[in-house]
């Protein structure tokens, strides 16, 4: 039975003012990428080699990733409690997860209307599930949910707050049982992942036939990261994002895991005025700056709106019979 406890953020004794910058330490070893995660392949070319990523293309499918990378344990340090609430989200994390909570809970609303146009309400797993609000919003919406993520401090303030089953680790450590969930939902997860073909195939044992697996991740095809080269933000966390995909490639994936794609989206997000501009920043800073200075002095820094860039892509795909 879940206990619902619906304790504020500010009264929760993990949650600090932090200012640090989450990120690897300068001397962790990386290892070469010398296969392709999706395909095998095992030539490259290099991608992008301006914004200094590190970035390669497999040749054969045309997935791009960080050629070296650090192993699972190194990577999964960076999601400490400064990962949700630091003073350069422009590098990292982010600058106050838990206080965006109201539109969090929004965008979640509007994702998980669309999921349930494709299955019926029963259980759901929320793969890095961060604080928690997409699980109690599909709480409130009928769902019985569960959650997992890397964090353990995100796991322990799901725990606090709401009591809703949560396991700590990757999602391929967990063993979970087979045929066990109606839908799994991976927003913003599958491109920090060590191995996303992993995650996908076992997404796959996790669902009942028919069940509904959808993710959004930020896609390196779309017109937006072409237009904007080494600029596009979907570029800015560097030591976060080790898998870059496009539609091509994720329906790839998805359809060698055992799924048939259903529907094909580009997503937005409801957000603040002041991070929206925050983003604008990025490509248009000689606009940006007097808009900045402009919704500082009418206060409107907390007003939110939904914003779609076109350049985050939701694929839902359906687990085969």
């Amino acid at each position: 039975m879940t206990i619902r406890l619906h304790l504020p953020y500010e009264e929760l004794p993990m949650v600090e003012t932090l200012s640090a910058v989450p990120h690897l330490a300068e001397d962790v070893s990386r290892r070469l990428i010398s296969a392709c995660n999706l395909c095998g392949g095992t030539t490259t070319a290099p991608y992008c080699p301006q914004n200094g990523r590190g970035l390669v293309q497999c040749v054969s499918c045309g997935l791009v990733y960080v050629g070296q990378q650090p192993d699972a344990e190194a990577l999964y340090t960076l999601y400490s409690a400064n990962y949700f609430k630091n003073d350069h989200s422009g590098e990292v994390g982010y600058t106050n997860y838990a206080a965006d909570e109201p539109n969090i809970r929004k965008t979640a609303h509007k994702r998980l209307a669309h999921i349930e146009r494709f299955v019926p309400r029963g259980r759901l797993l929320d793969v890095g599930c961060a604080l928690g609000f997409v699980m109690d919003v599909a709480h409130e919406r009928g769902w019985q949910v569960e959650g997992l993520d890397v964090s353990q401090f995100a796991i322990e303030t799901v725990k606090t707050r709401w009591g809703y089953t949560t396991y700590h680790g990757s999602l391929t450590e967990q063993n979970l049982p087979s045929a066990a969930y109606d839908a799994i939902t991976m927003y913003d997860v599958i491109e920090h992942v060590p191995d996303p073909r992993a995650y996908v195939q076992e997404a796959a044992r996790l669902l009942r036939a028919g069940g509904i697996c959808e993710l959004a991740t930020p896609d390196i095809g779309s017109l937006p990261a072409r237009l904007t080269g080494k600029r596009w933000i979907g570029y800015k966390l560097a030591d976060e994002h080790v898998y870059y995909f496009s539609v091509a490639t994720l329906t790839r994936m998805f359809n060698d895991a055992g799924f048939d794609v259903v529907y094909v989206r580009h997503v937005g997000k409801h957000v603040t005025l002041r991070l929206f501009l925050d983003r604008l920043g990025f490509y248009v800073p000689l606009l940006a700056r007097p808009l900045q200075g402009l919704e500082q002095r009418l206060q409107l820094s907390q007003r939110s709106f939904y914003v779609n860039p076109l350049d985050i892509v939701a694929i839902t795909a359906r687990r085969r019979s």
